[in-house]
Formats: structure tokens, C-alpha cells, sequence
């Protein structure tokens, strides 16, 4: 089903630079970090750690623009809500918000609408929401949603056919949680920021997280989340942390979550090096 080919890998297991190929598909590129790491130093972090292409989105959207702007290949655009920090906090309110995404999304650029935080069933209920989800549908493009199972149920229940990317597979949600979604939403993905603690704790790939991975290879995606500027400075680490539980994994199974479901989603591009 998937190809057997991994380069770079110890006899041991151990992920070495450059390693599996990892398609990142949860990265900001926000206002506090342009000053200290501008789109060059950003594409040379992708570039050591082996990071052809990546999903970009960022407070304010400027910083999306300005990476993708740099390397059109490697950065594709998602779209955020949030216009600045402050729309964290009820921006599935705020009546602006709908009318900034439908004129962003004009330009056609944009490959999903999100990372987004609902906190509960309640915040996806809205018209507002109502509205991102159709203005999701127009574009077919995916939502990228930060919560707990309830709000991606609830988004569901707007849209059937709608595609989510749920980030940190839910956070704090466990494995059966997460299967369980799955399971019932053939359109839900999930990506992994933050969760290599979880799925290996002390180093070794938990039992539940590995059978889930076996039972839905085509559903899992890679992120690291450096939604602080202090990640930007570790993302080799943050990269490599999740080559290592990857390698515990049966190859096909470890490509597929590092960039085959993700290049299935969002394309390969022109980079060869995610195409064979």
C-alpha cells in the first residue's frame, strides 16, 4: 500500500539528519518571531531538518504571506481567523471575522482556514462558524481546529462532507478517543504536535497509540506547533522527536504519517524529494 523506501535511518532505528522526509503540517510564523528569524533563517531550519514542505499559518496573516512569498513550494498558506492575539477570545462572535476570511480567501492561495481554537460544542454552533464552514466548502479546503472531540463533532454535524485537520489529535485526548473519531468521520485527519510525549513516553512507542497507527496509517500528520518564537530555535529537536517514535513503526506505516497523507492532501508540488 505504501513504499518501503526510508533513507537515513541507523541500524538501531535511530532517526539521523537528514532522515525520513517530514511533511510539517502545523506551523506559525507570527509577529514576535520576524524580528529574530526572518524567512530565510526560517526555510534554512525546514531545509536542515529535512522539511520540504510545510503548512503556514500565522497572527497576523502577514507572516504566512511573507514565508510563502520567500519559498512558494515548501510554504503553503492556511488561513487564521485571527487578525491579531485578541481574536483568540470569541473571535466565533465577532461578525468581521467571516467577512476578513471571504476576501483573504480571494486570492485563491490558501490551502485551509485555521489553526482555530473552540473551547466547547457551543463555539462551533455559531453563524459565524456556520459561515467558515461554508465558505470551507466553496474553496474545498480543509478547517484546521484545535479543540476537543465535542467541537469536531459539532462541525461535522454542520457539514458532512467537510474536511478537518485536527490539531494535537485532540491535545489531551487519548488514543481511544481519537480512534473513535476517526472511525465515525472518514474525513477527519489528525496531526500530532505535542503528542510525541504521549505516543512515546520515555522514549518508547505506547502500545495503544502503535495499534492506532496501525488501524488508521492514512489519518495521522506530523506538526510542531511553534506558536512561540523560542520553538523556532529547537525545530530540529522538535522534527526529530517525532522521527524517533516513527522509526518504531513499520516503515510503510512511518512514511505515510511523515508525508504520504499529508502530500495526499495538500500535494507534493515540485519537490521530488515527496514524490517517490
Amino acid at each position: 500500500m505504501f513504499a518501503l523506501s526510508l533513507i537515513g535511518w541507523s541500524l538501531a532505528g535511530r532517526a539521523e539528519r537528514p532522515g525520513l522526509p517530514i511533511f510539517d503540517t502545523h506551523v506559525h510564523y507570527s509577529q514576535d518571531a520576524w524580528s529574530i528569524f526572518d524567512p530565510s533563517a526560517v526555510a534554512a531550519k525546514l531545509e536542515q531538518a529535512n522539511v520540504p514542505r510545510a503548512l503556514v499559518s500565522s497572527t497576523p496573516d502577514d507572516g504566512t504571506l511573507m514565508l510563502h512569498r520567500h519559498d512558494a513550494e515548501r510554504f503553503q498558506p492556511v488561513l487564521r481567523p485571527y487578525r491579531a492575539g485578541a481574536d483568540l477570545s470569541g473571535w466565533y462572535r465577532d461578525r468581521q471575522v467571516p467577512v476578513y476570511l471571504a476576501k483573504r480567501l480571494e486570492s485563491g492561495i490558501y490551502r485551509g482556514i485555521g489553526e482555530f481554537h473552540l473551547a466547547d460544542d457551543s463555539a462551533a454552533e455559531t453563524p459565524e462558524i456556520r459561515r467558515l464552514v461554508e465558505l470551507a466548502m466553496a474553496r474545498q479546503i480543509m478547517v484546521h481546529v484545535h479543540s476537543g472531540p465535542g467541537p469536531v463533532e459539532a462541525l461535522f454535524a454542520i457539514e458532512p462532507k467537510l474536511t478537518i485537520l485536527w490539531a494535537h489529535a485532540g491535545m489531551s485526548t487519548p488514543p481511544a478517543g481519537v480512534g473513535a473519531l476517526l472511525d465515525r468521520y472518514s474525513r477527519l485527519s489528525a496531526e500530532l504536535a505535542f503528542r510525541d510525549g504521549d505516543i512515546a513516553p520515555a522514549g518508547r512507542l505506547d502500545p495503544a497509540w502503535r495499534a492506532l497507527f496501525l488501524r488508521h496509517p492514512d489519518r495521522f500528520m506530523i506538526g510542531t506547533d511553534t506558536y512561540i518564537t523560542e520553538r523556532w530555535a529547537v525545530y530540529g529537536e522538535l522534527i526529530d522527536a517525532h522521527r524517533r517514535w516513527l522509526a518504531a513503526l513499520p516503515p510503510d506505516v512511518a512514511e505515510a504519517i511523515a508525508y504520504r497523507n499529508a502530500v495526499r492532501l495538500f500535494g507534493a508540488g515540485n519537490r521530488p524529494d515527496l514524490q517517490n
